[in-house]
């Protein structure tokens, strides 16, 4: 692979991550860790790190599996006793986030107070151009403020430009709200890109007109772009009764998802309060389900087995393009393109977005293999 040189717009991202949400100190060690896949975003990030007068150590790791991984990674990390400040570890990767019992144990071994581990997924020329336009302090505020507006509320109507209409019931007592804004905490992953409110609705019912994008946990090289061919799914009592596409390869793939086992399931609805990103981008990336909007996840959930007792292998998020959020008898809506940030406090339990295992990468065989697990399953795959 040719070195691409990077341009204002990656450089001045890179700087951002570095200085506002890693809050970089002269005792720092790095370790910089890519999938094959991610290669030019390490190669940029390390040498951001040597100019700034660091050695940072760079592992190479396989996507999902690699039984040698643990033993370079380890050969990389400094000894915990003549660590002179934080250990920083930098894992890069396009459309995973592997080996986490191998970072996990890093955290254990050098100590929740002086470890932390920025986990990039969808790292590209976009991550550091779009997704880092905003520093966490910024995102925080905005995620704070919409959790101070629909946390408390019991029913949220949602529209949009592009003719969604949802009813959406809340139940914040059971279900926990999750916040992704980019800030770290010990003993925890910092997940980037960052700038997302979720939650597991109580029920859905009406129409979602997806015409933003879509992001899903599995391999594809479709556009995920939808402005040409939006998505309309119509659900009831959180359930999808119909899904429509009109791009033929984009509806196949949707409808495995949709048949796999609890893909029909309404699992997470979703804000996007990352304003940075001004576009929502080709690639199947977690970039575009940041961008300020709304977005219902079909199939796995965000909550604790004992709270939703099922496990899914698929998450397909569908994003709106904008939109409009009314709370409970508030004639005022919510624009989560244009709404002013306050002064309301992060609320302590609305927990930082986390991960506890590996995510992501099904294959389309595996797709199809689910979808043909189910039961009375009418998919049919031509090629």
């Amino acid at each position: 692979m040719n070195y691409v040189i990077p341009d204002e717009g990656v450089l001045q991202g890179i700087k951002v991550l570095l200085e506002d949400y890693v809050l970089i100190k002269e005792d720092d060690t790095f370790v910089v860790t890519y999938t094959p896949d991610s290669r030019q975003p390490a190669a940029w990030l390390a040498l951001a790190l040597k100019q700034r007068g660091f050695s940072p150590a760079v592992v190479m790791m396989r996507k999902l599996q690699d039984e040698g991984f643990a033993d370079r990674y380890a050969a990389a990390l400094p000894d915990p006793h003549e660590l002179p400040g934080r250990l920083v570890v930098f894992t890069l990767e396009k459309d995973t986030m592997s080996h986490f019992n191998v970072f996990e144990r890093t955290l254990k071994d050098y100590g929740a107070e002086r470890t932390m581990i920025v986990r990039v997924i969808s790292a590209s020329e976009e991550f550091f151009a779009k997704a880092l336009n905003l520093v966490p302090s910024q995102l925080s505020r905005f995620n704070a403020t919409l959790l101070d507006r629909v946390k408390p509320a019991r029913k949220l109507r949602v529209t949009s430009r592009g003719g969604t209409d949802l009813t959406v019931e809340i139940d914040s007592e059971k279900y926990h709200w999750i916040s992704n804004r980019g800030i770290w905490r010990p003993g925890g992953f910092t997940i980037l890109p960052a700038g997302e409110i979720a939650t597991y609705p109580a029920r859905v019912d009406g129409v979602l007109v997806a015409d933003g994008a879509y992001n899903a946990n599995i391999l594809t090289t479709l556009n995920a772009s939808l402005a040409p061919n939006p998505v309309r799914v119509e659900i009831q009592n959180s359930t999808v009764v119909e899904l429509t596409c009109s791009e033929p390869r984009l509806n196949e793939m949707f409808q495995l998802c949709l048949s796999s086992p609890y893909g029909r399931n309404v699992g997470e609805f979703g804000l996007g309060t990352n304003r940075g990103i001004d576009s929502f981008i080709t690639a199947n990336s977690h970039i575009n389900e940041r961008r300020c909007g709304v977005h219902l996840g079909f199939g796995q959930h965000n909550q604790s087995l004992s709270i939703v007792p099922y496990i899914a292998d698929v998450h397909l998020d569908l994003i709106t393009d904008g939109a409009l959020v009314w709370v409970d008898d508030d004639p005022e809506p919510i624009d989560l393109e244009t709404f002013v940030a306050t002064d309301a406090p992060h609320p302590q339990d609305a927990l930082d977005e986390d991960i506890t295992g590996d995510c992501c990468g099904l294959g389309y065989g595996q797709l199809e293999g689910l979808a043909c697990a189910v039961p009375g399953s009418e998919v049919r795959i031509q090629r």
